[in-house]
């Protein structure tokens, strides 16, 4: 769902995504020196991580790797679009 169906690229990227994603969100409070309980900070992992897919799902829904897609080709006519 997150990398996109059907890419080889994008499954690479999806597992990546779920792999890392939580674990920013569940270091992120300590590395602002925020103090969180950490039942909330499960909880809230879960909500984010939740959210990231459903704003995946509406607004990328070919995934990561059509954003990445996107991305080679406009560096690649950078200087001089068409």
């Amino acid at each position: 769902i997150i990398g996109g169906l059907g890419s080889i690229m994008g499954s690479f990227f999806g597992a990546a995504f779920i792999v890392i994603v939580p674990i920013v969100l569940d270091n992120l409070p300590n590395w602002f020196g925020i103090p969180i309980d950490t039942a909330l900070a499960s909880h809230l992992t879960f909500m984010i991580f939740g959210a990231l897919i459903v704003f995946f799902l509406i607004v990328e829904p070919h995934g990561l790797a059509r954003l990445w897609s996107v991305g080679k080709e406009k560096l690649r006519l950078w200087p001089f679009p068409h």
